[in-house]
């Protein structure tokens, strides 16, 4: 068994390397597609959701917008009339250790929010465990949640982070 900590480091590393491969500017619309996503999670869904939801179906909602904002966000680059203009082409060795960088993040908010909605639902699923506090391991995992993307990111800098997101799109994709 994996501990989750494990696992967080491990998808950074993984996402590290996918974003060197695919280069700074395609791994900036995957950014932007994760506040997006958190800005649906935390603003959009509560407006539209009146009645409330057990934690495991809060769960799974919170998890379908967060991967599907992520899938969106890795297929966008790939659309024919933004591929044609060039500026998503790797020329530099400054865009693959920004592209690294970026997919590093980008594991970061992606990884520490589904683990963030998977504890605030109180680890609903039998092969996930909550982080032992008693142990040394467990105590570096809560500190780890503590800094989650979705604490880290709340109220009006939400709001600050997804108009700066759009900001730096347009000036990427334009």
């Amino acid at each position: 068994m994996v501990s989750l900590q494990i696992l967080f480091y491990i998808f950074i590393a993984l996402f590290a390397v996918i974003g060197i491969i695919r280069g700074f500017r395609k791994e900036i619309v995957v950014t932007v597609a994760g506040i997006l996503a958190l800005f649906v999670i935390e603003v959009v869904l509560p407006k539209i959701l009146t009645g409330s939801l057990d934690a495991t179906k809060a769960l799974t909602l919170n998890l379908i917008v967060l991967f599907a904002c992520a899938f969106f966000g890795y297929q966008t680059p790939s659309f024919r009339r933004l591929t044609e203009t060039g500026r998503f082409e790797r020329n530099s060795s400054l865009d693959l250790i920004l592209g690294g960088l970026a997919g590093a993040l980008n594991g970061y908010i992606l990884f520490s929010s589904a683990w963030f909605y998977l504890a605030e639902a109180g680890y609903p699923f039998t092969g996930i465990m909550a982080p032992d506090p008693s142990t040394a391991v467990g105590q570096n995992a809560i500190n780890l949640l503590i800094n989650a993307f979705p604490s880290i990111l709340t109220g009006s800098w939400l709001y600050i982070a997804l108009a700066a997101a759009i900001a730096i799109v347009l000036a990427v994709i334009i």
